[in-house]
């Protein structure tokens, strides 16, 4: 009996075995893919490109002399790659589109998803179609052959498709100045009645004749030499911001660096309404943005501060 009892249960095993190496290949009856990360991009992938394209964004992720870059004219926000790269490596299919919803997604997929390209320099690495429903926080995938699929990233609950819908401006890094201290030779603040000037001289900075604490200095250095914004604008938040009453009017301060090599880049910061929890920035590429007034008010400093 106990070796029949045993018989048995090997053959179960066996059984077992089999259907475990099979399980990657097999669908089931609710339309769950047991191959679940398909679309899943390893993080050792080498890639240069994402493109991301629909009938709202058209952005290019790109990696360009070891820095990745959007759309070839901003640094991508380091914050924004990361989590990016991490939705791309993490997302897994939690089961395939009810056969009942296929049409009606299908359709919501091709009128406001996002085409997504993923390219290691002229080859095409991955290529789906990403779009969902943030209100019910649902995202969906269709791949080439108009497959669809419910995603997910396991343990969170989380709109997937949210980060592929954001706009230009979201992507772009936050800092105001793109010099280094390896390559600053002077950062000045421009007051209406006044201005200070970090210059570099002799190997350090100083500040004119003013003997100022080398530690002070160098916070108040990196404060302003690494400014960001809260973010910038577009066109449809102009009106908000009251921009076009902006213009003509003179800026309450004006921060500016200068490179090594002489390259020179500016804010121009005005103070909007008192309601109006921020300052209104204008940078060197006429790009408008925002700073929150208490923490840039924390940065600026006068020559007074280091006496």
């Amino acid at each position: 009996m106990q070796k029949q009892k045993n018989i048995r249960l090997l053959l179960v095993l066996g059984g077992l075995i089999t259907l475990l190496t099979l399980l990657p290949f097999l669908r089931e009856k609710s339309g769950l893919i047991i191959d679940k990360r398909q679309f899943t991009l390893d993080p050792q992938t080498v890639i240069t490109d994402v493109i991301l394209r629909s009938k709202e964004v058209n952005n290019k992720l790109s990696y360009v002399n070891g820095n990745w870059q959007i759309n070839d004219s901003y640094e991508l926000d380091p914050n924004m790659r990361d989590v990016f790269f991490s939705v791309l490596s993490q997302m897994e299919i939690r089961k395939t589109w009810p056969q009942t919803q296929r049409d009606s997604l299908t359709q919501l997929i091709k009128t406001t998803g996002t085409e997504v390209s993923i390219l290691n320099n002229n080859e095409l690495i991955k290529h789906y179609f990403i779009g969902g429903n943030a209100n019910s926080q649902i995202s969906y995938l269709m791949d080439e052959e108009e497959n669809g699929y419910v995603l997910h990233i396991p343990g969170y609950r989380s709109y997937v498709a949210g980060i592929f819908q954001v706009p230009t401006s979201d992507w772009r890094s936050r800092r105001i100045f793109t010099a280094q201290f390896l390559n600053l030779n002077s950062v000045k603040i421009e007051y209406s009645t006044e201005s200070i000037e970090f210059r570099y001289k002799d190997g350090f900075f100083e500040i004119g004749d003013i003997p100022a604490d080398s530690t002070q200095l160098i916070t108040s250095l990196e404060n302003l030499l690494f400014l960001q914004t809260e973010q910038y604008l577009v066109p449809e938040e102009y009106a908000k911001y009251e921009i076009d009453s902006l213009v003509g009017q003179t800026p309450f301060v004006v921060i500016s660096t200068t490179s090594l090599t002489g390259f020179k880049e500016k804010v121009k910061i005005y103070n909007s309404k008192n309601s109006q929890p921020y300052y209104v920035g204008l940078a060197s590429d006429s790009s408008y943005c925002l700073f929150n007034k208490k923490r840039l008010n924390n940065i600026l400093v006068k020559k007074t501060d280091f006496e």
